[in-house]
């Protein structure tokens, strides 16, 4: 994917990670890497105050800190939108 998490604004970076954290934690499933992820949750705390997403109240600085979607809820709309991204983007 090469380094899509640039070219990503700041609510591209709240979707991409609920969505990343989704596949990984509730259906054992990756688009990014272990380092594509940790660059996504680094940059989207470094933009953490300009960003101003619908879901953002999902994401604590905390878990980007820690790397890490474990306990977040995810929307319905997260859920499906992962899903056809995931497709999307299989090998």
């Amino acid at each position: 994917m090469g380094n899509v998490i640039e070219t990503l604004n700041d609510n591209q970076l709240v979707t991409h990670y609920l969505m990343s954290c989704y596949l990984y934690y509730e259906l054992d499933k990756q688009v990014y890497t272990d380092d594509q992820f940790d660059q996504l949750a680094k940059r989207l705390l470094r933009q953490w105050d300009g960003v101003e997403h619908m879901h953002k109240h999902l994401i604590t600085k905390g878990d980007l800190e820690a790397g890490t979607g474990y306990a977040i809820k995810y929307p319905e709309r997260v859920k499906g939108g992962a899903k056809a991204w995931y497709k999307l983007n299989k090998k």
